[in-house]
């Protein structure tokens, strides 16, 4: 090979290595840029779910990184109160007030949630996973639904917020607050 080819492929060689370094750069570049502030939360959490007031910091482990929260409720049927926080438009948790005939048991309940395919019932008679429950309110009683009992039913959408102990207090605390509403005069 003769003295110029070889400058000349040296040269070859070395704009590669350029473009191939400048590319890697501007690839480092993106993913920096894509992973940075989407992290936080800009809104506040909320100290109630539809009337029923909770502790922020038991429902916070479960909402995700965002910049607004929209809580709302339906009743789409007359023995269901349906509460859901949504975050930028997606639904993050739902909190559910269920009325079902006083020979349901928990596990039927809970067979409607599918936050809890895994999950066991618990000794108290409740179940709970990562990232759902469902217990009863003990000693509940409201004249327009006689011979039911009442469950709360919550769901959590992120499965990477997970977190069984955290899940159990929010549902307890939830569940005796639920106790304490206008829903059990």
């Amino acid at each position: 090979m003769s003295r110029s080819n070889r400058s000349e492929e040296a040269g070859y060689s070395m704009a590669r290595r350029v473009v191939a370094a400048t590319a890697a750069l501007a690839a480092l570049g993106l993913i920096v840029s894509c992973s940075g502030s989407d992290d936080t939360r800009e809104y506040d959490v909320p100290r109630a779910l539809c009337g029923v007031s909770v502790d922020p910091g038991l429902v916070s482990p479960f909402l995700p990184a965002g910049k607004k929260i929209r809580v709302s409720e339906t009743r789409p049927v007359p023995s269901r109160k349906n509460c859901r926080a949504d975050v930028d438009g997606k639904w993050a948790l739902m909190a559910n007030l269920e009325w079902w005939s006083e020979d349901t048991s928990s596990s039927a309940v809970a067979s409607g949630n599918p936050q809890l395919e895994e999950a066991q019932l618990s000794p108290d008679g409740n179940f709970y996973s990562g990232t759902g429950a469902v217990a009863l309110v003990k000693g509940c009683k409201n004249p327009h639904h006689a011979q039911q009992l009442l469950f709360t039913s919550l769901r959590v959408r992120d499965s990477d917020l997970g977190d069984i102990s955290a899940m159990k207090k929010l549902a307890t605390t939830y569940t005796e607050a639920v106790g304490r509403s206008d829903e059990c005069p």
